[in-house]
């Protein structure tokens, strides 16, 4: 995945093939973290888990959503990183990360927030 590939990921555009699910209905995403749309999602790697970018663009943050049913509840931080590895070894212990474009996705992240990939 290229580089060009992530930014639009992290600006919540859709790709080619999925839903465009981090906009909002206005089709605008949010710049609140705890929103589904929020606009620096990075991957959802699970129905209750995702990674993004924290709104200052200083740390990755690992968050969990507080309820089962989509559309209810709001995104909380768990973990907060700075380094690519760090991040993958956090996602790991809270889900493992059996899907290949996951990995894909966090693979292809610098390996410091804010650095090059």
């Amino acid at each position: 995945m290229s580089g060009e590939q992530i930014k639009t990921l992290v600006r919540g555009q859709a790709q080619p093939g999925q839903d465009n699910h981090f906009a909002t209905a206005a089709g605008v995403p949010s710049r609140r973290e705890k929103d589904d749309s929020y606009r620096s999602v990075i991957v959802q790697f699970a129905p209750r888990w995702r990674v993004i970018v924290c709104k200052d663009g200083v740390q990755w943050i690992i968050q969990h959503r507080t309820a089962d049913s989509l559309h209810r509840g709001v995104w909380r931080g768990r973990s907060y990183m700075t380094t690519r590895d760090s991040l993958i070894k956090a996602c790991a212990m809270v889900e493992p990360l059996s899907d290949p474009s996951v990995m894909a996705i966090l693979s292809a992240l610098p390996d410091r927030i804010g650095g090059e990939a």
